[in-house]
């Protein structure tokens, strides 16, 4: 959301927030960015207040400040507050704690009255929400000045193989409808998300205006290498098979490890290129489903009726053998236009990975709840 309590609110799961404050300065004048810097202690005194008059927990909310600012070279909580799980390594909350209090109780000291009434929410709180708070702080000095950001577009959007012609059309096509979706949220009474779902809808609803819509097969998405082959076998999928008695050695479990390979890789590779959008791709999923639980269904009476017999377990393998391929074959699904038998039997495997579907009759008791 824009404009509601900070600049852009992003809502995550339950009551979690992502807060971000967004400083936009002109690059040819902008004065380096310090840890006295106004931006950043006029920051503080919002998040502060919000979080003193209770309007967000600190606990389930992350703090965002983006300056377009270069950082100074002696600004050293750019540092101590830099992204979480950055290459630098240099974030250490326990010394940006010293060095804020530090420099708010010497600007509560000093005569600017200006600069005293940024602190004063923060010094206000309590010690133990306030170390809540500068832990779930993030400062991002450099970021790019929005001059620079339809470049960015544009390179982002080549990736959808729109042809060169065609991305500054597209680019400036999803500019505007972002800027009018601006609009519209902030002139609204009611503070309404703009949801990543929706900007993933039309950037493909635009994307099928500019480029072809078939999805392109990867070359390079072959075959696994050794360590990749290490990692898939460590994966449920695997164990399902395992549980309707295919040896991990064998030639059941081996094509399945391909399957998954290339359809997995495939998938992602759509995704991030926008050609393919989530809701296609669940789609997709839902034909394999109703293909699965057609052949599923069919092996349920005879493995009700090996209840208590002494080769029970036996009989149930072979069923989930006959279910498993039941399901790889046969199938009509098609992702978009794409019609590959590796694509279907490599998503039905990632289903039974999640675990949304099974082999082994009583695949529900064995794996449904292991991840």
């Amino acid at each position: 959301m824009v404009e509601t309590f900070d600049d852009v609110v992003v809502e995550g799961e339950g009551d979690a927030f992502e807060l971000l404050q967004l400083k936009h300065h002109d690059p040819a004048k902008a004065k380096a960015f310090t840890d006295k810097s106004s931006d950043l202690w006029k920051t503080i005194r919002i998040w502060s207040s919000l979080v003193r008059d209770n309007a967000v927990d600190p606990s389930k909310t992350s703090f965002f400040l983006l300056t377009t600012a270069q950082a100074s070279s002696s600004a050293m909580l750019v540092d101590y507050l830099a992204p979480k799980g950055g290459t630098g390594g240099t974030r250490n909350v326990t010394a940006a704690k010293a060095l804020l209090m530090e420099i708010a109780e010497e600007i509560e000291a000093g005569t600017t009255d200006s600069m005293k009434k940024n602190v004063e929410p923060f010094l206000a709180l309590p010690e133990a929400t306030r170390g809540v708070l500068i832990g779930n702080m993030t400062i991002v000095p450099g970021v790019a000045v929005i001059e620079s950001l339809r470049q960015k577009i544009i390179k982002r959007l080549s990736l959808t193989g729109a042809t060169t012609g065609n991305l500054e059309r597209l680019a400036q096509s999803l500019v505007g409808w972002w800027y009018w979706v601006l609009i519209e949220r902030l002139r609204a009474k009611e503070k309404v998300a703009i949801s990543k779902e929706l900007l993933q809808e039309k950037i493909t609803d635009l994307v099928s205006q500019y480029v072809v819509s078939s999805l392109p097969i990867f070359e390079d998405i072959t075959n696994p290498d050794a360590d990749q082959k290490a990692r898939l076998l460590q994966r449920l999928f695997v164990r399902q098979l395992m549980a309707i008695g295919h040896a991990p050695d064998k030639t059941a479990v081996a094509g399945a490890l391909l399957d998954v390979y290339k359809a997995d890789g495939h998938i992602k590779r759509w995704l991030e290129s926008l050609r393919l959008q989530p809701k296609e791709l669940q789609e997709f999923k839902d034909q394999l489903y109703g293909h699965w639980a057609a052949k599923f269904g069919a092996i349920e009476p005879d493995a009700d009726a090996c209840l208590g017999r002494d080769d029970a377990e036996s009989e149930l393998a072979k069923l989930g053998r006959a279910a498993l391929s039941g399901s790889l074959s046969g199938s009509q699904a098609k992702l978009k236009d794409v019609e590959i038998d590796y694509l279907r039997r490599g998503v039905l495997h990632l289903m039974a990975n999640d675990p949304v579907i099974g082999w082994h009759p009583h695949w529900v008791a064995k794996f449904k709840s292991v991840e």
